[in-house]
């Protein structure tokens, strides 16, 4: 039994540091078991109530358009039941659905989403309260909802959601009252929740996403790579001078000073960009796994604006760093921040990708 836990603890430990590769765009199938149950129902006239013995199922194609845009098509079957004191209502429920979701943090590998759409309702009443019910209906509904999707391996996913259907029509539930208002949107409509979860297949990949790698360029512009900053920085580090003859060889360049390569900023602010934060993410985890260190955040900018401007915004913007910092459980005594303004370029202001060079974060540690 101990070798099971072990076991157990270990999976846990190796997929909670996965970090699959996310891609531009992709195609996915997934599938899934549901929870269907009425929500609307006319019980002050029936008495009746939504049942527990319901069930379901899932079958999805999904293309993702971007890291946070997807478009889904759908299609599910629902059993539910209502109940009352002599009488068991059934509804079998089939359901195609066009749903737009939008992924909030798709660098992490737990990813809340919206779902929000529209689709058409083919359902059939068994055993209803007016029995000119008992026919088969074609309508339509509209659908919205939450989920998270965890991905456990380059091309699989587990998912979870909760979707609220409301529907346009009144004869879910095997009544009919004109007079009711019972809709998500207010009007006479019965409405309905899945509870869902599932897996998803991604089967196509486009060009690998540049969003969540910090080393292959998390940039705006075409901003350098990390090897390319630090060849910069080489070349216009000061040559050493010893009795006023030249040394050719560049100072090196240290490893205790490091370059966040794409940490970007809202312009003329010390907001971050979502781009900044999967950087971030290994800063934190690298100073997680060293925590003797102490680090100096240091801001730098462009020579765009007055210097007085350009000191107080780098500043500002090494102190959002260090709040983002702490916020993720970094102890704040391990951190101090200064800005640096203009006056430590690291490359030509006079161009576009020189200036972009210039504004960076970069963190000297100070204490091991």
């Amino acid at each position: 039994m101990n070798g099971f836990k072990k076991v157990i603890i270990l999976f846990f430990f190796l997929t909670l540091n996965i970090f699959p590769q996310l891609a531009r765009d992709s195609w996915s199938l997934g599938f899934g078991v549901s929870y269907p149950r009425l929500m609307s129902i006319s019980s002050l006239q029936t008495g009746a109530w939504a049942g527990i013995g319901n069930y379901g199922g899932y079958l999805t194609l999904q293309r993702n358009f971007s890291e946070h845009v997807a478009l889904r098509l759908s299609g599910n079957y629902s059993y539910m039941i209502t109940e009352s004191i002599n009488r068991t209502q059934a509804i079998n429920l089939a359901a195609a659905d066009f749903d737009l979701l939008y992924y909030f943090v798709p660098c992490e590998v737990l990813t809340p989403y919206l779902a929000t759409g529209f689709g058409g309702i083919l359902f059939a009443n068994d055993n209803s309260l007016l029995t000119k019910l008992d026919v088969t209906y074609l309508e339509y509904q509209f659908n919205l909802g939450i989920g998270a999707e965890w991905r456990f391996s380059e091309n699989w996913s587990l998912r979870a959601e909760g979707i609220y259907h409301t529907s346009s029509t009144n004869k879910l539930d095997g009544y009919d009252n004109p007079g009711e208002d019972k809709g998500l949107f207010g009007g006479n409509s019965d409405t309905y929740i899945t509870l869902s979860a599932g897996v998803q297949f991604y089967f196509s990949k486009g060009e690998p996403s540049a969003l969540c790698d910090l080393y292959d360029g998390i940039t705006i512009n075409e901003c350098p790579s990390l090897d390319e900053i630090e060849e910069l920085i080489i070349k216009h580090t000061p040559k050493e001078i010893v009795k006023e003859v030249v040394v050719e060889k560049p100072v090196e360049v240290k490893k205790s000073q490091w370059v966040l390569v794409g940490v970007n900023f809202e312009f003329n602010k010390a907001r971050l960009t979502p781009e900044s934060y999967p950087i971030l993410f290994y800063a934190v985890q690298n100073l997680n796994e060293n925590p003797d260190t102490k680090v100096e955040i240091q801001g730098h900018t462009d020579n765009i604006g007055s210097e007085q401007y350009n000191m107080k915004l780098s500043e500002e913007r090494a102190q959002t760093v260090r709040d983002y910092l702490v916020a993720k459980g970094i102890d704040p005594s391990r951190l101090t921040v200064k800005g640096y303004g203009e006056s430590m370029p690291v490359a030509d202001n006079s161009t576009p990708e020189g200036r972009s060079l210039n504004r960076r974060i970069e963190f000297k540690v100070l204490e091991k």
